[in-house]
């Protein structure tokens, strides 16, 4: 398989999706994602919806300036 990803993108895989209680106790259905340094982070399934696109714009939170972040799976 050819790695179509952009030099200025990173790339993390998903894990799954699980049910958590927010602060209000009202279940949110969250995505986990590993980046690939390692990291393990997770977003709100809502929030990937509403932003969803062919490739949605999402920031990468372990980069030192924006770059965008490609989420692989479960899409």
């Amino acid at each position: 398989m050819l790695n179509l990803i952009p030099k200025s993108m990173s790339k993390a895989t998903f894990i799954r999706e699980m049910t958590v209680d927010d602060l209000n106790g009202n279940p949110v259905e969250i995505e986990l994602y590993q980046h690939e340094n390692g990291g393990v982070f997770a977003v709100d399934s809502s929030y990937l919806e509403q932003v969803s696109e062919d490739e949605p714009v999402i920031p990468d939170l372990f980069a030192d300036k924006f770059r965008k972040l490609h989420l692989e799976g479960n899409n």
